[in-house]
């Protein structure tokens, strides 16, 4: 089947101009006719602007790219809303600019979208290999993160509602349609777990996803990552989002066992953001083990809980 799908490749780029020319390079050995725009929207510093804008200059894609510098910083999420306004293809793949396309990704993500068959169906991914901040590949982790998050085995079409079960769809090199990506990206409290909330609210509305069973990218676990430094990931936004994700009856106890996991580190996410009330709900969650509840970490929650919030918080800030 010939392929008339056309896709804007969104870039959310911060700093690190080194693997941003390995992302573009890794879109350059796609199947140019694929793509209809590449934007990058350079949240960066300005001292980062001269050297993304040449790394621009020296991939070959200049002709396709659209580059958007921003100052102040709009922040991760509505970075990447503001890509999503101005994509003028039906639909995209965002890209971010330490992760890397596969051989042949696009194309595979393509023919897998214009061969659909089933029109309840919005999104399509694969699986990706875990490498490090050289860009070596980590065939176990890669395995262990393949089992965690169910892209195993043969492709298959489900609802979303069963993919966010196994928190299977990645947090880029997905292929959606543009104007569902617009209809669910934004939440008001999605903090720092905007694609896990997008995944959420297109559950909610019904869409499902197919799963192509290839690898499609490489994606970097290094230092300086939303899950590794800073205010790390927002774990009480994405419980939150959990609760949301509506499920049949029967998979309740599933949901609940799946993300309830970390109560404790809910309780202290809502402590440092004022959400006192919230802090201690998540605190006496029935869903903390008993022996957990009775573990040091518990009893280092309770203390901070018990302490008046000024205090610890100058505390942490003058440990950092």
């Amino acid at each position: 089947m010939h392929c008339v799908v056309l896709i804007s490749i969104l870039i959310p780029a911060y700093a690190r101009p080194e693997q941003l020319a390995e992302a573009l390079a890794s879109i350059a050995q796609q199947d140019r006719s694929l793509i209809g725009e590449i934007i990058i929207g350079d949240d960066s510093p300005r001292s980062y602007w001269a050297s993304n804008q040449a790394v621009i200059a020296a991939s070959g894609l200049a002709e396709l790219i659209e580059y958007l510098p921003s100052e102040p910083s709009r922040g991760t999420y509505p970075n990447q809303w503001f890509l999503a306004s101005r994509a003028k293809c039906e639909h995209l793949l965002f890209l971010h600019n330490d992760d890397q396309l596969c051989p042949g990704a696009l194309s595979l993500l393509a023919n897998a979208c214009a061969s659909e068959t089933d029109p309840r169906v919005k999104l399509w991914f694969g699986t990706h290999s875990i490498m490090d901040e050289a860009g070596v590949v980590d065939p176990e982790r890669t395995a262990a993160s393949d089992r965690w998050f169910g892209r195993q085995g043969p492709g298959a079409t489900r609802p979303v509602w069963e993919w966010c079960l196994t928190e299977s769809i990645p947090s880029n090199a997905f292929l959606v349609e543009t104007a569902t990506y617009l209809q669910y990206m934004r939440g008001e409290h999605d903090g720092n777990v905007g694609d896990w909330a997008f995944s959420v609210r297109l559950a909610n509305g019904g869409g499902w996803a197919r799963f192509i069973g290839q690898v499609v990218s490489r994606y970097r676990v290094q230092a300086g990552s939303v899950t590794s430094a800073g205010r790390g990931v927002d774990a009480h936004r994405a419980y939150e989002l959990a609760c949301e994700l509506r499920v049949p009856p029967e998979m309740e106890a599933a949901k609940r066992k799946r993300f309830n996991r970390y109560m404790l580190v809910v309780a202290v996410r809502y402590a440092r953001d004022g959400e006192r009330m919230n802090a201690w709900r998540a605190f006496l969650s029935p869903d903390v083990p008993w022996r957990e509840r009775f573990s040091l970490r518990s009893g280092l929650v309770l203390s901070m809980l018990l302490t008046p919030r000024p205090f610890w918080l100058w505390a942490l800030h003058y440990k950092k």
